[in-house]
């Protein structure tokens, strides 16, 4: 006799379920590999070629103020030193100290527009050759320092409005800005003061000393076989 309650129902499918030792075991054998999907595998992105930086592209030309001369600080050296009046169209100061003032004596080449510091030595050598000046330091609105001789009077003559003129100019110039111009009607220098309200000029931190050596270095005699004396005299 049939079971009825097994009547009718199909006989059930065997389940293949494999444990995970077993899983395992076949993924270390390769029988069944992991999903190698991944960014890994990915294919690999184009790159565009750079573009190079265009020189004429204004930021990059544009001052950046952090690192500008004038921020950074500069300081102008100097490395020669003009002999000489100032120029009749520019206002200038002479150095307060008077450590940057000197009575001394100077041989002029007016061929050539050049001054030659004498030694005192050779003074009594060349009483027909030295002018006797007052060299001071100055400095000119653009801020060009020069040293500026003014004659001194004659001791055996009469002083002379063109050399009391010049000195007097020196003087004001201490503590004003003054612009010197020769008159030639009146025999001496007319002596214009600044009205504006100039700010005061900066001083180089040289000293009298290397100033001089500045303005006369290829300029001093101190022999009287000096080049520049014998062809004064005929000799060379």
């Amino acid at each position: 006799m049939t079971d009825s309650s097994n009547s009718g129902r199909q006989p059930r499918k065997k389940r293949n379920v494999s444990t995970n030792e077993e899983v395992k075991d076949a993924n270390l054998f390769g029988d069944n590999p992991e999903p190698t999907d991944g960014p890994d595998d990915a294919p690999p992105a184009v790159m565009a070629p750079e573009t190079p930086p265009d020189p004429f592209d204004p930021a990059a030309l544009r001052i950046n103020p952090n690192t500008a001369a004038g921020a950074i600080g500069v300081k102008r050296k100097l490395v020669t030193l003009k002999v000489g009046k100032p120029d009749k169209m520019e206002f200038c100061r002479v150095h307060p100290d008077e450590s940057y003032r000197i009575d001394t004596a100077i041989v002029e080449d007016k061929i050539n527009r050049e001054s030659y510091l004498v030694t005192p030595a050779l003074w009594p050598e060349l009483p027909d050759f030295i002018q006797l000046v007052r060299l001071c330091v100055a400095v000119n609105r653009h801020g060009t320092t020069f040293l500026w001789p003014a004659k001194l009077p004659d001791p055996n003559g009469r002083p002379m409005d063109w050399h009391t003129s010049m000195l007097e100019a020196q003087e004001l110039a201490i503590n004003s800005w003054v612009r010197v111009q020769a008159d030639m009607a009146a025999g001496s220098y007319a002596v214009f003061e600044a009205t504006g309200n100039l700010p005061d000029p900066e001083w180089s931190d040289l000293t009298m000393a290397e100033m001089l050596k500045l303005a006369f270095k290829t300029r001093i005699i101190d022999s009287m076989n000096h080049p520049f004396l014998q062809e004064l005299f005929g000799a060379a």
